[in-house]
């Protein structure tokens, strides 16, 4: 069987480069911001959040990914200290300002929310940066509930390395000559978001509106070629319950539709459980794909941390040692001292 790198390189290696897409992610649930800008903005302090995934372990070349995310709410007063017991994320899951809608539940106001970006993926030759600015607005339904509409835009470097490749027979002579191209392309993704802390509903559409860029060479060794790539829009539809199952344990099923122009739609079954709130463990599925394990700890108020492996279950899995994702999380400005995240799960 030939390398993944071998594969990727050969089908980058053609005049019109088909396809970019997006990272994949197995804790997109402890993030939803990388797949969804109304969430910006959605908890009571500033998210900041790392993660690095390598993915198919034993490939040369294969999939890496890292990113750094924050964002934070303005404006947000639908929460007081009033009666909150520190440490203890359970006593806010309910309402608490004294005003009434005319249904007689509490009022939750509205609020804004921004956000930023930076993600950086690489497959074998091939590497894309994207730098994006966020912003939601967050319009209150019901005592409990609200729905966010919410957009991010900014911009992708995309680069293609020749260095990194290594053809045996017939290369191509800008291959020979190594040296890079790059492409700048705008990115514009919109989402909405509807939640209460109890359940959430999801869709989202990325790179929108641009499709087709040209890579530029930084030397003559390629400047005879015409280089074009192109992006495809990403269609989300996400959706979860939290199901409380006693004072400790808490149950929280959750899926994800996914469909990329060109492909099928695939789509990923997820089941956690968290002890009180701290600890928590499950499972995903992703159709075709992987079986993917789940672990984390909400460690304080300040930090905390997810860790998954995925199970290959494609083609590959003769070769592929799984895949290893880590994400990290701080909860800066903290002011209740929540553990557990309240809408995203």
């Amino acid at each position: 069987m030939q390398k993944l790198l071998l594969i990727v390189s050969i089908c980058l290696l053609v005049i019109k480069v088909s396809a970019q897409q997006n990272p994949q992610y197995s804790q997109y649930m402890m993030n939803t911001y990388l797949i969804n800008p109304a969430v910006v903005g959605i908890e009571d302090y500033t998210d900041i959040k790392t993660g690095y995934r390598n993915q198919w372990t034993n490939f040369e070349g294969a999939p890496t990914t890292f990113y750094v995310t924050a964002h934070l709410a303005l404006d947000k007063p639908d929460r007081t200290s009033t009666g909150i017991t520190p440490n203890i994320s359970k006593t806010i899951r309910r309402p608490l300002t004294p005003s009434r809608q005319f249904d007689g539940s509490p009022r939750v106001p509205g609020h804004q929310g921004i956000g930023i970006s930076l993600i950086s993926d690489k497959t074998g030759p091939s590497s894309q940066v994207s730098l994006l600015a966020s912003y939601a607005y967050h319009i209150p339904i019901t005592g409990h509930s609200k729905l966010s509409i919410g957009a991010s835009g900014g911009m992708t470097q995309y680069t293609l390395d020749f260095s990194n490749l290594q053809v045996k027979d017939n290369p191509d002579p800008a291959i020979l000559g190594g040296g890079k191209i790059t492409a700048w392309q705008p990115t514009i993704n919109i989402g909405m978001w509807y939640y209460s802390r109890q359940y959430y509903i999801g869709a989202s559409a990325n790179q929108l509106l641009f499709q087709n860029y040209n890579y530029k060479s930084n030397t003559d060794n390629t400047s005879g070629y015409s280089w074009v790539g192109s992006v495809f829009p990403h269609y989300f539809v996400s959706a979860g319950w939290r199901q409380e199952l006693n004072e400790d344990w808490a149950v929280i099923p959750s899926v994800l539709l996914k469909k990329v122009n060109l492909a099928p739609i695939t789509y990923d079954i997820n089941l956690k459980a968290i002890y009180n709130d701290r600890f928590w463990f499950g499972a995903s599925y992703r159709n075709k794909d992987a079986v993917v394990a789940l672990l984390g700890c909400n460690i304080s108020s300040l930090i905390n941390i997810g860790y998954s492996y995925d199970f290959t279950m494609s083609d590959l899995r003769e070769r592929s040692r799984g895949t290893h994702e880590i994400v990290i999380g701080v909860m800066l400005n903290n002011r209740h001292r929540i553990i557990c995240p309240q809408h995203i799960w």
